[in-house]
């Protein structure tokens, strides 16, 4: 039996209300009020951990149902590897969630990256900040061609924003650039969702 038009248009409907209520929560839970002792710390908020896990334990677990109680003779090796695929592309979101931790300064933004390696990122060695809407981060390169990207989704952005601004070279900003990072010190970060 063929679906109609409109039940597809229902299905869509829902799979984007339920896209645009997630990323809400997600826009609103990075915008909560924090400690003072975390004033200067860049971090995600429990939702990435929490869609991250939701994630994997979904599509592994599918992977395991479908070789065990939900065998059916559909069933082959390439599905069980696309389960595993799809569970495998949590990973980057529990893994940034853990060492994706960033610590902003006056001096310097002291980071973390996917895989647990730390660094320094001076301000007055920024060459260029500029802003990637698509993945939705602050992408900053210094004058030995380190890029650190530093997530829309994370809690701490004004004051990531408030110290590029007075940190980083007035060259290294475009003036799209300066704009987004002017709003975001003010509490208006870039949308996560749009």
């Amino acid at each position: 039996m063929q679906d109609t038009w409109w039940q597809s248009l229902v299905q869509w409907t829902l799979w984007g209300a339920a896209m645009a209520l997630v990323m809400g929560w997600v826009g609103r839970n990075r915008l909560k009020p924090r400690p003072e002792a975390e004033a200067q710390l860049l971090r995600h908020p429990v939702s990435t951990l929490v869609i991250g896990v939701v994630g994997a334990v979904f599509f592994f677990g599918l992977a395991i149902i479908s070789n065990t109680v939900g065998k059916n003779p559909t069933a082959t090796v390439w599905t069980t590897l696309c389960f595993i695929s799809l569970g495998l592309m949590s990973a980057p979101m529990i893994l940034d969630y853990v060492y994706g931790r960033h610590q902003v300064s006056e001096e310097a933004i002291a980071y973390g990256r996917l895989l647990g390696r730390r660094g320094v990122m001076r301000w007055a060695d920024v060459r260029r900040i500029r802003f990637s809407p698509g993945m939705k981060w602050f992408v900053l390169e210094d004058h030995q061609r380190t890029r650190l990207r530093v997530s829309a989704m994370l809690m701490g952005l004004p004051e990531f924003a408030r110290l590029a601004l007075a940190g980083v070279p007035p060259e290294a900003l475009d003036d799209r650039t300066r704009t987004l990072l002017t709003e975001t010190s003010l509490g208006r970060p870039p949308r996560v969702w749009g």
